[in-house]
């Protein structure tokens, strides 16, 4: 017997699935075989990911009047994640076409 650990996938493909992406990567490779410049100028791919932002205080907004008799103010780093976005990137073979943001909770829809 041996420990082993599990593969980690992001989703669980049905047959249909798998042979349906088989299929169009073919059609893909045949369209980039016959005329790989004219394929690749048309081909648009997008990535999304979240970025996760916060504001920091700046040092002269944290000053603060105190007496010499009186203790050091102590203060508490701000987490990094006080706020995140959607960040959509959509690119081609020339470069980024476009970033779109969209904040948490949001929905497509309202950015428009």
């Amino acid at each position: 017997m041996k420990k082993v650990f599990a593969r980690w996938v992001p989703r669980m493909l049905t047959d249909e699935h798998k042979s349906k992406r088989v299929d169009i990567s073919r059609a893909n490779l045949e369209k980039f075989q016959m005329d790989k410049d004219f394929f690749l100028s048309r081909l648009v791919t997008m990535d999304k990911t979240w970025i996760h932002h916060f504001d920091p205080e700046t040092k002269r907004e944290s000053k603060t009047w105190k007496r010499a008799s009186s203790p050091s103010l102590k203060k508490f780093i701000v987490s990094s994640s006080a706020g995140k976005v959607m960040a959509s990137v959509l690119w081609d073979a020339e470069g980024i076409i476009i970033v779109e943001y969209l904040e948490k909770g949001a929905t497509i829809m309202d950015s428009y």
